[in-house]
């Protein structure tokens, strides 16, 4: 079938561009410049089903560019029939699915949440890291059940990020030759030339980091785009299609910053209207439309089907577990494990560290789970995150669970993004402090509510003599603060196992945040009343005096001050929080059960975390930290803090 390419184009360039004029706001920009790319990619190169949009063995494009919104919707409607005249005219306005930027939705197949420069490009490096795993645990030498692809559409903009870079350098050391990132170059940013701030040779430095670069000098052709991602598929290395275009080609204002953002004037948009050959806002040639679906059709119908065939050979040739952790991938289904029951509790070393303790838990988990896999920032000798037995994720053996991800923090949680949009179930892990570094891509994470594990260890200025720079003080309230984000702190190992198992079963976006050093395993604690996020380890014997909430490291402290005080004839009941939004979320019944109204409360963390306001009333009721650390030993740390046994006594005494 011949198709009018041309009209084609131009029609998904003007409707992008009436959504953009309905909305009043928007990117013209990238939809005049960029329409080719994506009609090219879309109509020729896409493997995907059309029936079955979460096919596990789809193609997968993700538009770093997210300003380029209108032209995804567009592109969308008009190669795929997705969305509908009704809902194209009601882009970015309140209830509607077409938002300012891609939110991640299967169903109308976004894959992921963009919009946040370079989180898109990091993310796809993830998606292709999980490609890559998936097909090496289970391809087989005459049965091929992954082989799919990960394109992205970046940006200047995406390529001055410097995550995208981290990224980069990691896709190159891996060798990963089933990621293509189609680069819409146009010399323009948001603020002018693109040369005001961004001069260096992108070819060369791509280059240098292990990727091929193929360069497209006309961005309008549909054949020469079409051809470039053709050579990029016989790759044997990540690619970047450099393509050269004109941002807000036929626009008056085109190939300048004026066209970038913000709807164009009434004027300009009828004579780009005219150049195209259009005809009324919102329409399009039907008959071009209705070719261009049937022959995406027929071009994709065998997809699916070629591929049912192998998994059926797949199935009959497994075992049990073998299917069983195939199927878990394909319906990215909730894990269930009761850590509790499958640990062998005699072996858990309570005299060593929580790391330690973690270390044994998680290998716990790796042994029955197969899509349980991650790493660290160049920290695994410090954070004990590693797999043992599961072997590295390199270039030669990409079915390896431990991942290298070198000192790139900001990197490695957007491709964790990525391992579990693919639904694999990732973990990475660094110093609390450092959870900085990641805050853009756990916000993502909490967007599209992944289910990614943030470990942070060295979680409080009892980290001692490496100093400020590496005592967290304000992370734990960054962290609470985010919606849809959990934060567990537990204080000994049964709590910790309490907090895999809801982990896992939530199967949400979360931080699990443990001290360097070793705590005391408490009497009262629970695996199982984690749930609750807040639970009573000590009750009081006649009266309550005081109610003492803390977490991690601090509940032992806090149960020794309980003991100091009945001293003085003051009783306390401690409280162990190891999820403070988990306990906010409890019925006010449970919630009045644990923290009865008109009884003193004070909270005991070494934190700054405002959060904890929402349980206590002034200032007073939390002893916490409210400055930057100081370098020395953890006791001398404690003591310039007062937060020895003595002090708090004392303050706490004084408070009453």
């Amino acid at each position: 079938m011949k198709l009018n390419e041309k009209r084609m184009v131009n029609d998904i360039r003007l409707l992008a561009l009436d959504m953009i004029d309905s909305a009043a706001s928007g990117h013209p920009g990238i939809a005049l410049g960029a329409a080719p790319t994506l009609f090219t990619l879309f109509t020729y190169h896409l493997k995907f089903d059309l029936e079955r949009k979460e096919w596990c063995n789809r193609d997968r494009l993700v538009i770093s560019a997210g300003h380029g919104s209108a032209l995804l919707y567009a592109t969308l409607f008009y190669c795929l029939d997705e969305y509908n005249i009704e809902e194209l005219k009601n882009f970015r306005k309140i209830g509607s699915p077409l938002s300012g930027h891609p939110e991640y939705n299967l169903n109308n197949r976004i894959e992921m949440t963009t919009g946040p420069l370079g989180e898109g490009f990091a993310t796809s490096v993830g998606m292709a890291i999980a490609e890559k795993n998936l097909e090496a645990t289970f391809n087989r030498k005459k049965n091929t059940l992954f082989d799919y692809y990960i394109y992205c559409l970046c940006s200047d903009g995406d390529l001055m990020e410097g995550i995208s870079y981290e990224a980069a350098s990691l896709a190159g050391t891996l060798g990963l030759d089933n990621l293509i990132v189609l680069y819409d170059s146009n010399n323009v940013t948001a603020d002018g030339a693109r040369d005001k701030s961004f001069t260096e040779d992108v070819a060369s430095r791509f280059d240098s980091m292990g990727w091929e670069v193929i360069y497209v000098k006309n961005g309008d052709s549909v054949a020469d785009i079409s051809s470039a991602i053709d050579k990029a598929k016989k790759s044997k290395c990540p690619v970047l299609i450099e393509i050269n275009t004109t941002i807000g080609k036929y626009s008056k204002y085109e190939g300048t910053n004026k066209v970038h953002s913000g709807a164009l004037e009434k004027e300009d948009l009828e004579n780009i209207r005219l150049s195209l050959k259009g005809d009324k806002p919102f329409t399009y040639d039907e008959t071009c439309r209705n070719d261009l679906l049937r022959f995406i059709k027929e071009g994709t119908e065998d997809y699916y089907r070629e591929w049912y065939s192998e998994y059926e050979m797949y199935i009959a040739n497994s075992t049990d577990s073998e299917k069983d952790s195939l199927n878990l991938i394909i319906d990215n289904e909730d894990i269930s494990l009761d850590i509790e029951s499958v640990i062998d509790a005699s072996k858990i070393f309570e005299d060593k560290p929580m790391r330690d303790i973690n270390y044994q838990i998680m290998n716990v988990i790796g042994t029955f789970i197969q899509s349980f896999l991650g790493g660290s920032a160049d920290l695994l000798c410090s954070t004990k995150t590693y797999l043992k037995g599961k072997k590295e994720l390199t270039e030669d053996n990409y079915a390896g669970r431990n991942i290298y991800f070198g000192v790139r923090e900001n990197a490695m949680a957007a491709i964790a993004n990525g391992l579990a949009l693919s639904n694999l179930r990732p973990y990475v892990s660094t110093f609390l402090a450092f959870s900085d570094y990641m805050k853009p891509s756990i916000r993502l994470s909490a967007m599209m509510h992944l289910p990614v594990t943030y470990i942070f260890t060295h979680d409080s200025i009892r980290v001692g003599e490496d100093g400020p720079t590496h005592q967290p003080i304000e992370q734990l309230g960054m962290l609470r603060s985010i919606p849809e984000f959990t934060v567990y702190r537990p204080c000994d190992y049964k709590e910790l196992i309490g907090s895999w198992t809801n982990i896992l079963k939530e199967g949400g976006p979360c931080a699990l945040v443990l001290p360097r050093g070793r705590t005391e395993t408490m009497k009262y604690t629970s695996a199982k009343k984690v749930i609750r996020g807040g639970y009573i380890i000590s009750e009081v014997k006649t009266r309550l005096d005081l109610i003492i909430i803390a977490t991690g490291s601090e509940v032992s402290l806090a149960i020794k001050i309980k003991e100091e005080l009945l001293k003085n004839y003051i009783e306390a009941r401690v409280v162990s929080m190891p999820n403070l939004n988990i306990f906010l979320k409890q019925s006010k019944d449970y919630q009045e059960q644990v923290l009865p109204t008109g009884y003193r409360r004070m909270v005991i963390e070494l934190s700054n975390d405002a959060n904890w306001f929402k349980l206590i009333s002034s200032e007073e009721d939390f002893i916490g930290v409210t400055k930057f650390g100081k370098s020395g030993s953890e006791e001398d740390v404690l003591n310039y803090f007062e937060y020895d046994i003595q002090d708090l006594v004392i303050k706490i005494k004084n408070s009453l």
